[in-house]
């Protein structure tokens, strides 16, 4: 056995899994994986027993008096069987041919350096930017490339050549100690050791330290030896966690005063151990500890608990004198001063310069960016002057439109509390809103915007308010939302790719500051609870938005007419609505978006166009790529109306796919076709689903438009066999909405 890669393992398994999987795919087989469980639970560990593997998997436990990673990487050092031991992290994964490269370095060397990447993402987001970045690079698809050609390409790497510098105890060292910005960042990992040299070196993770047994590891396997190598490859994928609220990772949590404490720590015995070795070692260690004291150590003087500041301030007068005067005179001027003061004892000063210069670096970012100023005004201004008692905030998808669920609640409020509320609704640039009731409109973004956000006194929205917004005390947020979840979110999705990494802890703190949120029925409401992590009081009312579809007949039927109207449709033609929904996976770069209307209109009108029109409802950034003109008569934009509930009211039949305008429509009790001709790559490869299409959607999966044409020709046959599951399906979706969501929203909201 060549090489024992030591993977310590807690509870981490949606991200262990995908370290394994990269194990799988190596080149080379010549390794063994020893699992290091420290107080894992029993369905983890049956989870890794019952992994298939083409190498040998090993399990071993961590005693219950022992705990932390440096316990588990030396209980796999002496579980291991390898001539060469890695250290690999749960949460992390290796390129394709790491094992191959490092053992093709191994030689009789006793330390052997690769490159880390940092990324995201798992290994499909991870190779999917590569090989998108290859495509934009070379001007051609994978698809058109042969496929393993294409694969070697992008994957499988020639390892480059050696240099005589590779070999050189500097040049390996160097990079271990400038991997990072900080010296927190220092690691032991993406470093193959040869194992027999750990045993008779002693060497061993000191167990006392939680956050960094690494720097002391490293530090001593690379000062016992000489035979170390450099590889100029990046064979370690290291990965941060999207989810630091259930999930962070050690570098993700915040610094406390233990963790500042033994950094501190592991920076003396770093200089212990290094010595008089290399000057350029130390200089580059010691720069890196001017960085850790300026921008952590020093701040928590002034911003940290009183009680632990003596602790922390004793801690570092220790550490100080060991700065080299080289690095001193590489240093910054202002990091120079604090470390001057802190040899003097003087923490008042060191408060002072800290206060003062935070300020000139919010001073400066702030005035270079417009959007900071104004913030930054809505922040120290607007929000300390009164709030407007009687004002309510509306805005519906960033503003783009009057429409959704808090259209319906700013209509029945006039309607109902006729002069007793102040509106204001929020446009998008470029767009005004037609409203029928006076409302002051404010364009997303403005002054006059963050004005009114800071005094409204309520808050009504159908999607998540500014991340800068501040929850002032007597105000209310009231989240409609928008839409039944079939497609899993935030906190159900075990990787986001096309959002922010931070998108998950964004969201949480978003919540946070909601007072009610609407849920349309109890799917929703038990998924709402647990996806958005949310604890505030849930609205089980059913969507105000649906009201317009259980009107009175009467009220419906002139409805109906003046729609028809609005869109120029005749009278005497039933209407076909389509509205697919928005794919993740269209986003070519920033602005462009790759499209295909797979429904075929000319297919359908020759088919239909006697009986039948089609409304599509496409998504905004790409419904300009479809050339209505061609279709005139026939197809119609339904895609800039305001309001989708109201498209629905008008429609005799709804296509669709995965989008949850189904959950509404079925309100109708009207027949409903789905168009999943990509069921396989959107269930599979994007976000997955709550349920089972298959098994509860009240209408049959079509895949090709003559399925579509062929349905809709017996949409009769076709009602009469969905009755029970449409039946069903109702009932579980639509039964808490009656037409009356919109006045128990509102009773409830002004309580």
């Amino acid at each position: 056995m060549k090489v024992s890669i030591i993977i310590p393992y807690k509870y981490e398994m949606p991200l262990f899994k995908d370290c394994i999987e990269s194990l799988k795919e190596q080149t080379v087989k010549d390794f063994e994986a020893v699992i290091v469980c420290a107080h894992s639970s029993k369905e983890d560990m049956d989870a890794i027993r019952g992994m298939e593997t083409d190498f040998p998997l090993r399990i071993a436990r961590l005693p219950e008096d022992k705990d932390g990673v440096a316990a588990a990487r030396n209980e796999g050092i002496r579980q291991s069987q390898g001539e060469y031991v890695l250290f690999l992290d749960c949460d992390d994964y290796l390129s394709l041919d790491a094992i191959e490269d490092y053992i093709e370095r191994a030689k009789d060397n006793d330390v052997v350096y690769a490159a880390r990447k940092v990324t995201w993402h798992g290994r499909k987001g991870y190779y999917n930017a590569k090989r998108k970045k290859l495509e934009e690079s070379m001007g051609v698809s994978a698809e058109e490339e042969d496929e393993d050609e294409w694969d070697n390409e992008l994957f499988l790497r020639d390892i480059p050549e050696e240099l005589e510098d590779d070999s050189a105890w500097e040049t390996v060292f160097s990079p271990i100690i400038n991997s990072n910005s900080m010296i927190t960042g220092i690691t032991s990992l993406g470093v193959l050791y040869k194992r027999e040299y750990l045993i008779e070196k002693g060497l061993e993770f000191d167990e006392s330290y939680t956050y960094y047994s690494d720097h002391t590891f490293i530090t001593r396997a690379m000062c016992g030896t000489d035979k170390v190598m450099r590889i100029r490859l990046s064979l370690y994928i290291k990965r941060r966690h999207q989810d630091p609220v259930n999930m962070p990772s050690l570098s993700q949590l915040s610094d406390d005063p233990y963790r500042v404490l033994e950094m501190m720590r592991a920076y003396k015995e770093m200089k212990i151990i290094l010595g008089d070795r290399s000057a350029l070692i130390e200089n580059y260690l010691d720069g890196k500890f001017i960085k850790y004291y300026v921008k952590r150590i020093a701040p928590f003087y002034l911003r940290g608990e009183k009680n632990d500041r003596p602790a922390i301030f004793k801690e570092a007068s220790t550490c100080l004198p060991l700065i080299s005067d080289a690095a001193m005179k590489r240093s910054r001027r202002y990091s120079r001063r604090l470390i001057r003061y802190s040899k003097k004892h003087d923490m008042d000063k060191i408060a002072k310069n800290v206060r003062l210069h935070s300020a000139k670096q919010s001073f400066f970012r702030i005035i270079k960016n417009k959007e900071r100023i104004k913030h930054y005004i809505y922040r120290k201004i607007y929000v300390k002057k009164p709030l407007v008692e009687n004002m309510i905030m509306f805005e519906s998808f960033f503003g783009r439109n009057y429409s959704d669920s808090p259209r319906y609640i700013f209509e029945y409020l006039n309607k109902n509390y006729p002069g007793k509320y102040t509106y204001v609704w929020v446009h998008a640039a470029g767009k005004t809103l037609d409203i029928p009731y006076p409302a002051l409109q404010v364009k997303r973004g403005s002054m006059k915007y963050l004005k009114y956000l800071a005094k409204s006194k309520f808050f009504v929205m159908n999607v998540r308010q500014p991340k800068f917004f501040v929850k002032r005390e007597g105000t209310k947020f009231l989240e409609t939302w928008h839409g039944t979840p079939l497609k899993k979110l935030v906190f159900d999705q075990d990787e986001v790719v096309f959002a922010s990494p931070m998108y998950k802890k964004n969201f949480w703190n978003q919540t946070k500051q909601w007072d009610y949120l609407i849920a349309p029925n109890k799917f929703s409401s038990d998924i709402f609870r647990r996806c958005f992590m949310y604890e505030g009081e849930m609205l089980d009312t059913g969507y105000p938005r649906n009201d317009i579809l259980h009107l009175p007949a009467n009220e419906s039927d002139k409805l109906v007419r003046e729609i028809r109207g609005e869109l120029g449709i005749p009278d005497d033609k039933k209407i076909i609505l389509y509205a697919p929904t928005w794919r993740d996976d269209e986003k070519l770069a920033a602005g462009e978006y790759a499209f295909t209307l797979e429904l075929d209109l000319d297919r359908m009108r020759e088919a239909l166009g006697d009986e039948y029109v089609v409304v599509l409802r496409m998504h905004y950034l790409i419904v300009d790529a479809i050339d209505f003109d061609k279709y005139t008569g026939f197809a119609y934009n339904g895609s800039a109306y305001d309001d989708i509930a109201r498209l629905y009211l008008i429609s005799d039949i709804l296509i669709t796919d995965y989008s949850s305008v189904f959950f509404d429509y079925a309100n109708l009790k009207r027949p409903m076709l789905f168009f999943t001709y990509d069921l396989d790559k959107y269930a599979g490869e994007l976000r997955g689903f709550y349920f089972d299409m298959k098994e509860e959607i009240p209408g049959p999966m079509l895949f090709t438009t003559d399925e579509i044409v062929d349905s809709i020709r017996n949409i009769a046959a076709i009602e009469e066999k969905y009755k029970d599951k449409y039946d069903a399906f109702y009932e579980k979706f639509c039964g808490w909405e009656t037409g009356e969501s919109s006045k128990r929203v509102v009773e409830e909201m002004l309580k």
